[in-house]
This record gives C-alpha cells, sequence and structure tokens, in this order.
C-alpha cells in the first residue's frame, strides 16, 4: 500500500496513537487492580465503583458518578490517555474533567441522550450549545480510545473505536483507499479550541471530579488504560502554530 504523506504535526500525534503502555513517555494512573491514587467523591456511592477484569467499572447511578484523581498532576501542557465504554444507559459514560491552568473543564462523551460531544464550559456555555458541539453515535457496549491534549495555547481532544484488546479497528486494511481514509479520521482531532480570549469553567455536577476525574450519567462505564504524559518543548510550540480548526467534530 502506497503511504500518504503526512505533515510532520501529524506524525508527531500519530506516534502517540500507537504508542504502547510501556513507552517510558507514558505514566499510567490505573494499574488495573486497585484505586491507589483515585477516590470516589460521594461516599454513600463508593460501593458502585468496582474493579473488574482490568477495568474500573462505574455503576450505573441518578447522578454524575465517577473517579477522581488525588496525586499532584500538571495545569497544562499535558495530554492524557484512556479507554471508555458505555455498557447500559445512554448518556456520557467517561466524561473526564481535567484542568486549564488555574480553571477546569470536562470533555463530555455522549451527553444529553447519547450523541452530543464537546468541551463544558466554555464562555458560559456547555457543550450542547458552545462551538466544540457536535455529534457522534457512540454504541453501546464499543470501547473507545479518548486523548485530551491541553496546553497554554489550545485544548485538542481525539477519540476513535478499539477493539476488546484495546487496539485500532483496523477493518478496512485491505482496501488502501479506505483505509488512507480511516487513518486520517482517527489522526484529525475532534475538538480544536484556541484558549486565547476564552473563559474556561466547569459545570457544577462535574465539580466533584476537579482537578482530574473521569465520571458517567445514569449509565454504566467502564474505564481502562488510563495515562498521561507531558508535553515537550518542541510539542508545545508545534501546538501553538498549528492551523485552527474550528470545525473540527462536524466537518
Amino acid at each position: 500500500m502506497k503511504k500518504a504523506i503526512i505533515p510532520l504535526f501529524s506524525i508527531l500525534f500519530l506516534l502517540q496513537v500507537f504508542a504502547q503502555t510501556g513507552d517510558q513517555k507514558w505514566t499510567p494512573l490505573f494499574d488495573g487492580k486497585t484505586l491507589d491514587g483515585w477516590m470516589v467523591p460521594n461516599y454513600e456511592s463508593g460501593r458502585k465503583v468496582v474493579i473488574r477484569d482490568g477495568c474500573i467499572i462505574i455503576g450505573r447511578d441518578d447522578l454524575a458518578l465517577g473517579i477522581k484523581y488525588v496525586k499532584p498532576f500538571p495545569k497544562s501542557n499535558y495530554e492524557i490517555m484512556y479507554q471508555a465504554k458505555r455498557a447500559a444507559g445512554s448518556n456520557f459514560f467517561g466524561a473526564i474533567t481535567f484542568p486549564v491552568k488555574e480553571s477546569h473543564c470536562s470533555f463530555i462523551n455522549g451527553g444529553w441522550n447519547g450523541t452530543v460531544f464537546g468541551l463544558s464550559s466554555i464562555n458560559g456555555k456547555d457543550a450542547s450549545e458552545n462551538e466544540t458541539t457536535a455529534f457522534f453515535e457512540f454504541r453501546n457496549g464499543q470501547w473507545y480510545q479518548f486523548r485530551v491534549c491541553v496546553s497554554d495555547d489550545r485544548i485538542l481532544v481525539w477519540f476513535y473505536p478499539v477493539d476488546d484488546e484495546g487496539d485500532i479497528i483496523e477493518v478496512y486494511k485491505d482496501d488502501p483507499k479506505i483505509a488512507i481514509a480511516k487513518q486520517k479520521e482517527i489522526e484529525k482531532p475532534k475538538v480544536d479550541l484556541v484558549l486565547e480570549g476564552k473563559s474556561i469553567t466547569n459545570r457544577i455536577e462535574v465539580s466533584y471530579f476537579e482537578p482530574l476525574g473521569i465520571s458517567a450519567w445514569y449509565t454504566e462505564g467502564h474505564l481502562r488504560h488510563i495515562k498521561y504524559r507531558k508535553l515537550t518543548p518542541h510539542e508545545i510550540e508545534t501546538i501553538k502554530q498549528l492551523p485552527w480548526n474550528p470545525r473540527a467534530g462536524i466537518e
């Protein structure tokens, strides 16, 4: 198959897409066995968060339920990656709350009855009504890999389906044209937000998971392979120069 020519920035992030868990640049945040470093903010709901088969199971609850990271974590210039699936329900199943300098934001996956994704909140508007609002049909039982990159200038989010082993699904590997198209789809950010001039805040429903946490709403969510890394100075500068794509999620 003839290889596509990919810009330098894309190469840098494609390397991250295919990075393995053992890559020394990444720091695991979940050992697959315990909640070491994490807590369940609502003590009464603690019994609904369990570990099974190497995954964190967030039980279905009447409110936002999830886990909060309690160890030190960067406020900017980092990337976090994790895999999540919606096992039951029809709302967000692995929404991540994360630091943005001195504030916090959340990436919502499958909110508002299952299809909305975006950032909450931008200039006081949540993920269903701001410039990052987009739609995607998240399928129950399907694992997705999520990547959130936060620099001093930008928030970028990628996601794409993976198989039960956590590998990128290669269902079109025998068709070069479709394979290249799928590669470009994986490579392309689903959210691209320039921070300059923006007010970044968090919705109260997920504020319990600040500064870093992952939660579900009226939904059973499964989590695994949670890890993060710090951006290099070169990557920080590259992100700053990246052409802005304000319609990232809706093209």
